[in-house]
């Protein structure tokens, strides 16, 4: 009987700890800080910025994906062929059914400005598509450079939205109290 009191007392004593420490753990490894160190109190305005930016770096890595998809296309040696078109253009069309499945997350009114650069770079790789199936439907090389143009377009305005988010990103706790 003593032997089990031992055990209950350990097992009690061991979920007190966790259901103690549990939450300092999760906060240490998730919560962020303002660079002065102090912990971000995260009301409901914070977290629906949060959840924007975690979503909006999603959507920056999926788009970057797009841009690469793009520039293999248009660094691809120029069709000889009909088919050899018909079959490039084939890849550019499915480069344009992805973008058409990244809409930018919608965003708070204080993160305008980032979602406007979200949306011109994807409307300048949307350009590109259009400009690179038109030169592969017509061999016209001014619907290639116009491609060109806009992927350079695209990208600056995704290097802007990276710089956005990484600036508008809190650094977690973690992080900042380990450079102290």
């Amino acid at each position: 009987m003593r032997v089990w009191t031992h055990i209950t007392g350990g097992l009690i004593g061991g979920a007190i700890v966790v259901l103690l420490l549990g939450p300092l753990a999760v906060g240490y490894f998730t919560a962020p800080c303002e660079v002065t160190g102090e912990p971000v109190v995260l009301s409901p305005h914070r977290v629906r910025q949060r959840q924007f930016l975690i979503e909006a770096t999603t959507w920056h890595r999926n788009i970057s994906d797009v841009s690469d998809m793009l520039r293999s296309a248009l660094n691809a040696p120029q069709p000889g062929s009909v088919s050899a078109a018909f079959r490039m253009a084939s890849e550019v069309g499915k480069v344009t059914t992805r973008l058409d499945l990244l809409t930018p997350p919608e965003a708070p009114a204080e993160y305008s400005l980032l979602a406007g650069a979200m949306n011109q770079a994807r409307d300048h790789y949307a350009y590109a598509t259009e400009r690179l199936l038109s030169f592969y439907g017509s061999s016209d090389s001014q619907a290639l450079l116009e491609a060109q143009a806009a992927l350079r377009l695209g990208d600056a305005a995704l290097a802007d939205v990276a710089a956005g988010i990484e600036a508008l990103t809190y650094p977690l706790c973690r992080e900042v109290w380990r450079d102290r």
